[in-house]
């Protein structure tokens, strides 16, 4: 036999409108500073993406944004210098062995591996000389030129050097690298300018420009650490333009060599160095960050059940009947017999001229001396014990019942 307990549309206790009002505020509010800070992060990140050119893109020598070098392309063209754009080895090798005065130049040595870079010391050794405008650590001890970068100690001094391609009077600044010499590679005439000091007391001293001289396994090599001093947005600073310009157009022909994956594909590197482009970790960071940002905004715990109107019009007696076999199917006697109370205490406390929201014990004795029945029975009846069957309950249901009749015709 299906038992169905009447139950009164009221399921919850009544919440005031300003309470309401209040958190739906707040609410609106955590949803609006929560915008406010996706907007900041990801502008944040855009700016980020946006000011750091890829790795293939910097120094690139037909590149017209800041961090490219065309400004200093087109003065060497214009001073006559004939100049090739290469991206591998092999044609700068093929370029430079022409017959021609060269000077080849390594525009990103990030893209440089070990064996690329061997092959070029290799092929260019009738060369007049090679240019690192951007030296790699790894990529340096790899090629055993005994040079190694750090970081400098202090700003680059003045050139304090005899190279022809350096004036006593010039300076440099956009230092990233100091080039430090090693003992053997002093010994055998290597010579520095721009001196930025030691990192410490045992250490030697470092240099902005370092140039090594011929040996039969490579022509002249020199190795700059002010790679900021070729680009479009700093040559003109300082007398970068000066010294850049007669550092790469001392031969009448430039091969200016900027690697590229392909070539890095061709020359795979025979150390453990990674390959992977310098913006593969920073992408991992920020896809990180998305996917935190995402699984934040989608996991986010949800509020209050907020009523909505129903589209189309449901009897309440249904509404009630499909509830209590709910509660029926569950078993859950203890919650039907709360919102039953619930209801009734809400009801009789407006019938007595008390707020909806009274207590048990305040509402007992004005329940009882309107119904004229024990206070005790009445507090019995409201918050008593879970009824023990379905019986039980229908029972607790009808005296609740019976006590709001008498409170209303009394």
């Amino acid at each position: 036999m299906t038992t169905t307990v009447a139950t009164s549309a009221t399921d919850a206790s009544p919440v005031s409108a300003s309470g309401v009002d209040g958190r739906r505020a707040l609410r609106r509010g955590r949803t609006v500073v929560l915008w406010v800070v996706a907007l900041v992060v990801g502008g944040a990140l855009i700016a980020v993406a946006a000011g750091s050119p890829p790795p293939e893109d910097y120094l690139h020598p037909d590149g017209t944004g800041q961090s490219g070098t065309r400004a200093l392309v087109e003065v060497l063209r214009e001073q006559g210098v004939d100049v090739d754009v290469v991206s591998t080895a092999q044609e700068a090798v093929d370029a430079a062995g022409d017959g021609r005065g060269a000077t080849v130049v390594v525009g990103n040595s990030d893209l440089l591996t070990d064996s690329a870079g061997r092959r070029l010391l290799e092929g260019t050794r009738r060369a007049d000389r090679v240019v690192l405008l951007d030296g790699a650590p790894g990529m340096l001890d790899a090629l055993g030129l005994g040079l190694t970068l750090g970081v400098p100690a202090k700003e680059p001094a003045a050139a304090d050097c005899s190279l022809p391609w350096v004036e006593g009077g010039d300076r440099v600044s956009r230092l990233s690298w100091s080039v430090v010499p090693s003992a053997a590679a002093r010994a055998s005439g290597a010579r520095g300018c721009f001196p930025t000091g030691s990192a410490g007391p045992d250490l030697p001293a470092g240099f902005a420009a370092v140039e090594l001289p011929a040996t039969s396994d490579h022509t002249v090599v020199t190795v700059l650490g002010i790679p900021d001093a070729a680009t479009n947005r700093f040559v003109t600073e300082a007398d970068h333009a000066g010294l850049v310009v007669r550092l790469l157009g001392g031969s009448p022909h430039l091969v200016w060599y900027h690697p590229d994956y392909e070539d890095a594909a061709a020359n795979p590197p025979t150390t453990d160095d990674s390959v992977w482009p310098e913006s593969v970790g920073p992408g991992l960071v920020v896809l990180a960050l998305a996917f935190v940002a995402f699984a934040l905004a989608r996991g986010r715990r949800l509020g209050r059940l907020v009523p909505e109107p129903l589209p189309v019009v449901v009897r309440a007696a249904e509404t009630t009947e499909s509830r209590a076999e709910l509660y029926r199917a569950a078993a859950d006697r203890h919650r039907a017999a709360a919102v039953l109370r619930r209801a009734s205490a809400a009801r009789l406390a407006t019938r007595v001229g008390l707020p909806p929201t009274a207590s048990v014990d305040a509402l007992a004795p004005a329940v009882a001396d309107a119904a004229g029945v024990p206070a005790v029975d009445v507090d019995l009846l409201l918050q008593g014990g879970v009824p023990a069957d379905d019986a039980g309950l229908v029972t607790l249901a009808q005296q609740l019942a019976h006590l709001e009749e008498k409170v209303r015709t009394s």
